[in-house]
């Protein structure tokens, strides 16, 4: 029987490895103008219909900037136009200290990844458009390359998050 143990317990680390519980459930970005983020370009997150109905999620707002992002806060505008009635929420990211450290991933002079929760949302059937619009004083943000959403499922762990 101890001959079969070692063999046993490789198998079992083998099929717990493969159960992962995973609860992102939408991940996408979208590219920013290598111009800028001009005010009135928005960005738009067209989510599956009828997978995400009458749920409830938590999300979070990723951007990938570089150093010659001019700011280190960032306003931003997360609308749902599909909503009955549309909804909007305003929300102000901090991306780097008072003295100018990034947060986020990254490296000196190379892109930063910033993640920041967003909030909890209920999606209805109708909710099938998400977007993205910056509210900063500037008519165009320079050194924002990315801008995205990730939608995960309420109360769970995500062991994709940082992957």
């Amino acid at each position: 029987m101890k001959r079969f143990t070692p063999l046993f317990i490789m198998a079992m680390l083998f099929f717990l490895a493969g159960c992962e519980n995973n609860a992102t459930v939408y991940h996408q970005y979208r590219t920013v103008s290598p111009q800028g983020w001009e005010r009135e370009d928005t960005l738009s997150f067209v989510l599956p219909d009828s997978t995400f109905t009458e749920h409830c999620y938590q999300l979070e707002i990723g951007l990938r900037h570089t150093e010659n992002y001019a700011y280190r806060d960032l306003w931003i505008a997360i609308i749902r136009p599909h909503s009955v009635p549309p909804a909007c929420d305003t929300l102000h990211l901090e991306l780097a200290d008072r003295k100018g450290k990034w947060h986020g991933e990254g490296n000196s002079s190379t892109l930063y990844q910033f993640h920041a929760p967003a909030g909890k949302i209920t999606l209805s059937h109708t909710d099938t458009l998400v977007q993205l619009v910056h509210l900063m004083a500037s008519p165009c943000l320079k050194g924002i390359t990315d801008a995205g959403i990730r939608l995960s499922l309420t109360g769970s762990v995500d062991t994709q998050k940082d992957k």
